[in-house]
């Protein structure tokens, strides 16, 4: 359940653990545990806009514990609980009876995203109290963290992974190009914001007040915890803060997985080498001489080649004290001599830095094209014949790859040509040939790369049609994905070529073939089961409708549908269309669910060539009360419908924006088109295309993200239709008929929409709600008093953090939007929208541009200003 479904968990809550509530048993009972703690650890914070206001609040010397509050929730590690995913059951067995809380549901540590310290200026407060503070709150921040990883089974000494991560403990800046993510911890949730934070919090304590920072460190030298343990390390390199001799002692007493792993513990490695030049003679002695020997060999499986591992132990000996000397460390004479002894076996590590071997971020390089050009040397059937066994052989090596050498050059400019005239004199159009052919649909697009678009080359079209017309349907299977793939990109040339229709019409049962056969990402190869969980708000990503070759065909058959004009005759027997149409409804399985899909995309159209077919073949399916459909109504919310389609579908419509089935963003542009359709209804002065009663139930059913969409979708009528209506001249006439202007547009549409169809119960005014129709006033222009007014029913406070959130921040055309403002109903109907949804809670968000706004009003209504409203805002501004 949501955040906001606090009814439903209060309800749960009763029932589980209430007065009178049976005992679970396991492993139901630690489940129903986790989801409560999960509930009350709360939401995430919105780092993005918070972190900003804790920047002002401490540049303006603001200390206190409420900042520390808030900075502590942002970085906070918390229980996560989620349902299980569906790849679970692919690398385990699902068990036919629970025995595990991990049966029953998904539960990690997670946390707010990794804060960058220099937005916070950490490196000016000198306030020492106010850094020990957030220092202590950040390390109980931690424990706590450390504390529900145990009880999600982490074995407290390594596994960082089931923290979330933690590669470094400390901020790290390792990218080498400007747009390389810098820290390896970047995308990491759970323990890593909050103990790298923590770090720059001592590492500035240690530069205002050395011995202050000495006792967070001295706690740690005895703490149990790896975290702590690393956290030292890490604060140990600074020799203000931890002696040679505590270092000594650290590094002798360590066991063999501290000592080596680098993944685990890359801080501790990392202060060996730094500290060594300090360390007593006999201590340099024994840590290099355990160096020497090498990681155990209970560190690699069992299975191990002995050689390899033999090898590795090498290598990490020769890379730790390399790392000593590059750190300025000076090795014992018979050390360094049997250093440079072994050396010339790893040369990488002749010139390695100090953070070699530790986990860095994954980086994203450009690997520039290789063609191979001794295809150009060659050509006809001697050049196919070279591409074909290129393009069939495997990769040899990192940069040891013949096909993509051969793609490489088949996509350079001016290539898929030679290639067509090698076809074209080859035995059967190139029949021999079906990896080129497959390259070669990639490759061979209408336009050139970097030359624009060629105005016609239809020509050329008929040359690669009268190939395909003569290749084997062995070929044409093999190649499918390239040839489809080509069939789509030239898709309006071939619906014009006389040759279009019967290569298609061979082509389709072999796309089909290869479209049906593809694996699933849905547990069940039932198309029935195309959808997913009431619990999954994502869309699904199980049926592929453009990248298929079914997919893909469908799309030269809409290329090949004519324009409907009066005069038009589309679809008559015996037209190219029509066999195309015809076939494609009649395929069954996953292309002809792709098939009905891409066709219910252009409905209206379809609807209006063959109003009874469209009824028969594609209305009727999505009526259907099963997964198809669920599919099919995807394909309805592509785009936005208007009278003559929900006339014959809005019931439907209506019904399915409640089902939880479908994605969110389903249900929202689904929602969106019957709420349009009823605002242009009031606007036209007509019957609406579904009952306005029909309408409000579905408003009332809706989840309130999806309801919210809906509260937005009244704002976006108002602003799209002023907007293109100021584009443009209008008769007196047409002004009468139609309001245009966003003042008329309100009062005519959105203001009896929001009184007659609209909710009215209270308990249906949620932050959501209230944040999209803040703005509405402001839309509305001259009528801001009067939406004010009707909107205020379902006002309630929300996350305002400026005026933008109610359209009144910035300037229109050189003029200030404030200055919509200009009399005393106005400057009072402001006022009161923003009393009603700015709170009054301690940690209720301000708008950081409040005082503007209240300065409005105050100049155009100075007794405004005497309020007890007025005056709460004012103070609230000064926070």
């Amino acid at each position: 359940m949501k955040p906001d479904q606090q009814i439903e968990r209060i309800a749960i809550q009763e029932l589980l653990s209430g007065p009178g509530a049976q005992d679970l048993k396991e492993p139901w009972a630690t489940a129903w545990y986790l989801i409560e703690e999960s509930w009350s650890s709360g939401g995430p914070e919105k780092s993005d806009s918070t972190i900003y206001r804790i920047q002002k609040r401490l540049r303006a010397g603001d200390y206190s514990g409420a900042v520390i509050a808030a900075l502590v929730r942002l970085v906070s590690p918390r229980l996560k609980v989620e349902p299980v995913g569906s790849w679970r059951w692919q690398v385990i067995k699902k068990p036919r009876h629970p025995k595990s809380f991990e049966h029953l549901l998904s539960a990690s540590l997670t946390s707010g995203d990794l804060i960058d310290p220099n937005i916070l200026d950490l490196a000016v407060v000198t306030n020492v109290q106010f850094l020990i503070s957030l220092a202590n709150s950040l390390d109980a921040a931690v424990l706590h963290g450390l504390d529900i990883a145990r009880r999600l089974g982490w074995d407290s000494q390594r596994r960082f992974w089931q923290l979330g991560g933690l590669e470094r403990v400390y901020y790290t800046s390792t990218a080498v190009e400007p747009d390389e993510i810098r820290d390896p911890d970047t995308f990491h949730r759970g323990i890593a914001p909050s103990v790298k934070l923590l770090h720059a919090v001592l590492v500035r304590i240690a530069d205002v007040d050395i011995s202050a920072a000495r006792q967070f460190v001295s706690r740690w030298n005895f703490s149990a915890t790896p975290v702590h343990v690393r956290l030292w390390a890490a604060m140990s390199r600074n020799p203000e803060l931890t002696s040679g001799k505590q270092i000594e002692e650290f590094l002798l007493d360590l066991d063999d997985r501290k000592f080596w792993d680098l993944h685990a513990f890359p801080e501790i490695a990392e202060l060996r080498a730094k500290r060594f030049y300090e360390l007593g003679q006999k201590a340099r002695e024994s840590i290099v001489a355990r160096i020497q020997m090498g990681p155990p060999r209970d560190h690699w499986p069992r299975k191990a080649e002995a050689e390899k591992v033999k090898n590795a132990r090498l290598y990490s000996a020769i890379r730790e004290l390399r790392r000593i000397e590059v750190s300025g460390g000076q090795l014992p004479a018979t050390s360094k001599s049997w250093l440079d002894g072994q050396i010339g076996q790893f040369t990488d590590l002749e010139e390695m830095a100090t953070d070699e071997g530790f986990s860095t971020s994954a980086t994203v390089r450009w690997v520039s094209p290789n063609p191979d050009d001794r295809y150009d040397t060659l050509e006809g059937a001697a050049r196919l014949r070279a591409l074909e066994t290129a393009l069939s052989t495997s990769r040899g090596g990192w940069d040891d790859d013949p096909a993509e050498r051969a793609n490489d050059w088949l996509r350079q400019a001016q290539k898929a040509m030679l290639v067509l005239r090698d076809l074209e004199t080859s035995r059967n159009g190139g029949d021999d040939f079906p990896r080129v052919w497959n390259s070669f649909g990639w490759a061979h697009r209408p336009s050139e790369p970097n030359q624009g678009t060629v105005p016609d080359r239809q020509d050329e079209t008929e040359r690669v049609l009268a190939c395909l017309d003569r290749l084997s349907d062995q070929t044409l299977s093999t190649a499918i994905e390239g040839i489809s793939a080509w069939l789509d990109a030239w898709a309006k040339k071939v619906a014009a070529s006389p040759l279009g229709l019967p290569v298609w019409l061979r082509v389709w049962p072999i796309a089909v073939q290869a479209t049906n056969s593809r694996p699933e990402n849905s547990d069940s190869s039932d198309l029935s089961a195309i959808y997913r969980s009431s619990e999954d708000d994502h869309e699904p990503m199980d049926l592929d409708t453009i990248n298929s070759p079914a997919g893909k065909l469908v799309g030269v058959f809409l290329a090949a549908c004519p324009s409907l004009t009066s005069n038009s005759r589309a679809f008559v027997n015996g037209s190219a269309e029509r066999q195309m149409r015809d076939v494609l409804i009649s395929s069954t399985g996953r292309s002809g669910l792709i098939a009905r899909h891409r066709l219910i995309e252009e409905l209206p159209y379809f609807l209006r060539a063959d109003r009874n077919w469209t009824h028969d073949h594609l209305i009727a399916p999505l009526l259907n009360d099963d997964g198809a459909s669920l599919a099919l109504w995807r394909a309805i919310a592509r785009r936005t419908h208007f009278t003559d389609v929900l006339k014959i579908i809005g019931g439907a419509m209506a019904e399915r924006a409640t089902d939880r089935r479908l994605g969110r963003e389903t249900r929202i542009k689904l929602v969106f088109s019957v709420v349009i359709e009823s605002l242009h209804a009031f606007r036209e002065r007509r019957d609406p295309a579904i009952p306005n009663p029909r309408i409000q139930q579905m408003l009332r059913t809706l989840d309130d993200e999806v309801r919210a969409s809906a509260a937005n979708a009244i704002q976006q009528f108002v602003r799209e239709l002023s907007e293109r209506a100021a584009g443009r001249k209008h008769s007196d006439r047409e002004e009468k008929k139609h309001p245009t202007s966003a003042a008329e547009l309100f009062l005519s549409a959105a203001d009896p929409f929001l009184r007659n169809v609209w909710p009215q119960e209270r308990s249906l005014a949620t932050p959501g709600v209230s944040a999209a129709l803040a703005d509405l006033p402001a839309t509305s222009g001259q009528a801001f008093a009067e939406a004010v007014d009707t909107i205020s029913r379902f006002l309630v406070p929300f996350d305002c953090w400026s005026m933008i959130d109610y359209g009144l921040y910035g300037e229109n055309a050189g003029e200030k939007k404030l200055e919509l403002i200009d009399n005393e109903e106005k400057a009072n109907a402001l006022l009161r929208l923003l009393d009603l949804t700015i709170g009054n809670s301690e940690g209720a968000v301000i708008p950081h541009d409040l005082t503007d706004a209240l300065d409005q009003i105050k100049s155009i209504s100075p007794t405004a200003a005497e309020s007890p409203a007025f005056r709460r805002l004012s103070t609230a501004a000064r926070r």
